[in-house]
Formats: structure tokens, C-alpha cells, sequence
């Protein structure tokens, strides 16, 4: 479990477009959260502060992202045990970031790494106790039967859920997860939102996924974060954001995000599906949880 705490956050990129704006927020441990808005509202940057990947501007002194207690950063400077820090923080990237010519248990056990010697990472050495552990994660994220299987032979959905199993080996008390279905298809979107919550709610590990698709978010994470050029708009329950407030975000974007055809059919175990989204009604109806 992870709890965070983050002030005064702010980045400017050299194009001098700022892509998050004082933004200042908490977690609390064993949160699922999703993060939500248009591309370019700051959805990426945030989780990629969090882990440590980026730094904040340096003229915010006043800035800190802590997690458990510990800084990350502070005015724009990483803390200098942040490679130590950082191993209880598994990153899901959009695009897997698995090596296509190793097994799939191999690609897994890097998670493992920062508890190992050097040596045995670099040469690809692991004990049967480790492969063991590498095997029930993979079973439990549901791909235990291909672990022996390269990594470029997967599905999209299944190397996504081979990145997750890694986050499992890891120890990760905080999963930060960009964007994780993006490019995958319904039933695969489903599989990895499905795994994602059956962590959070069976180890309590706090889950931050930031999502293009809106009614995914629903379902799925009982609080919502939205963002839009860089500041918070909205921070609450998924079951009281508004439309009115999703319409501020996205704007005329948003019938076509929701149209029919573009929604996915999702029910997480344990989470009630939510009903049928009226955008002329004031509020979303669902799970309050």
C-alpha cells in the first residue's frame, strides 16, 4: 500500500506549454483512482512525477511529491535514494516496455531485479524460487500457460497483463498505470481493468490509472481525478461527477466519446456496472462505493 502526497506541482516543457499547474493532490492507501481528460490535459506527466521519471519546474520551491511518507522530489530535484524509493512503484506503460526476444517469465522477473546482485540481472540468472514467483503472478494475472512463450508472440492484452505480473514481482505497493488499454481491444480492455481491481481490492494496493475512455472510469475507480490544461477540474466520487462537468473537460469531444459504438461493456468483479449514461441528466448514476 502506498499513500502520496503532492504540492504546489508545476511543469513547464521547453515549448513553454505548462502541463501542470500548481496541481496539488493526495492518495490515500489502497485508493483505486482514475485519472481523466483530453490528450495534452497533464493525465501522463502526473504519474510520470509521481514515479519519479520527470521533475517538477525548478523554480517551485515549494513544490514535494511524496510517497509513504518519503519525498520523491522536492523543488525540482529528485531525492538521491530515489532509485530505492522507486522500487515499490510499479509503472504499466501504454506501450508494455517488454523486451519481444525474451520469454515472457524473463520480461517478469526484471521486476525482481532491485533485490538481486547485479550480476545474476545481467546475466539472466534466477532461482527456481524467484521463477516460482515469476509463475504465480503470471497465473494470477491469467497467462501462466505462456510464460515460456517470447514476448513478441503476445497479444497486446496479454503483454499488458505480463507488464502488470511484473509490477506483482516487484512488490509494488503503488501501481501507476498510463493509459494501460489505450490500444487494446474491448474483451483485452476488460481482462486488464479486471486485473488491475482484483489487486487493489484483494492486497490493497493503491492503484493510479490514468484512462482516455471515460465510462471505463466510471466503472471502474470509485474516485476520479480530471484534468484539463494542466489543473484539477474535477476531484470526487465517480458517482457524483456531473455532465455538465465532463462537458467543462472535454467539451463537444465528449458525444463522440461516449457515442454508442465507442463504449465498452465492462463489469469488474465485486463492481457494480453503472446506468446508461444520460447527458442531459445533472449527475451520473452507479457506483458510489
Amino acid at each position: 500500500m502506498a499513500s502520496i502526497r503532492i504540492s504546489s506541482l508545476t511543469k513547464t516543457f521547453r515549448n513553454t506549454r505548462r502541463a501542470l499547474d500548481d496541481v496539488s493532490l493526495e492518495f490515500a492507501s489502497g485508493e483505486m483512482v482514475a485519472l481523466i481528460g483530453a490528450s495534452g490535459s497533464g493525465k501522463s506527466t502526473l504519474l510520470r512525477h509521481i514515479s519519479g521519471l520527470l521533475v517538477a519546474d525548478g523554480a517551485s520551491e515549494d513544490c514535494c511529491i511524496e510517497v509513504d511518507g518519503r519525498p520523491i522530489q522536492r523543488g525540482g530535484r529528485l531525492v538521491r535514494d530515489v532509485r530505492r524509493l522507486r522500487a515499490s512503484i510499479g509503472f504499466v506503460f501504454q506501450q508494455f516496455n517488454l523486451v519481444g526476444r525474451l520469454s515472457v517469465i524473463t520480461n517478469v522477473l526484471v521486476g525482481a531485479a532491485h533485490r538481486m546482485p547485479l550480476w545474476r540481472t545481467l546475466l539472466c540468472r534466477f532461482t527456481a524460487e524467484e521463477k516460482k514467483l515469476a509463475l504465480d503472478a503470471l497465473t494470477r494475472v491469467g497467462i501462466g500457460e505462456i510464460a515460456w512463450q517470447r514476448a513478441s508472440t503476445l497479444s497486446g492484452g496479454q503483454q499488458q497483463r505480463a507488464a502488470i505480473a511484473r509490477a506483482l514481482v516487484q512488490r509494488a505497493r503503488l501501481i501507476l498505470a498510463d493509459e494501460p488499454i489505450a490500444s487494446l481491444d474491448p474483451e483485452s480492455s476488460r481482462r486488464v481493468m479486471n486485473t488491475l481491481a482484483e489487486i487493489n481490492r484483494r492486497d490493497g494496493t493503491t492503484v493510479i490509472v490514468s484512462l482516455h475512455q471515460v465510462e471505463i472510469a466510471l466503472v471502474y475507480c470509485p474516485r476520479v481525478i480530471a484534468l484539463k490544461d494542466g489543473r484539477v477540474m474535477y476531484d470526487g466520487p465517480a458517482a457524483t461527477l456531473s455532465s455538465e462537468r465532463l462537458r467543462e473537460i472535454y467539451g463537444s469531444d465528449l458525444d463522440t466519446m461516449l457515442a454508442p459504438e465507442n463504449i465498452t461493456t465492462a463489469s469488474p468483479p465485486a463492481v457494480p456496472v453503472l446506468a446508461p449514461i444520460n447527458l442531459n441528466a445533472g449527475v451520473f448514476a452507479g457506483n458510489s462505493a
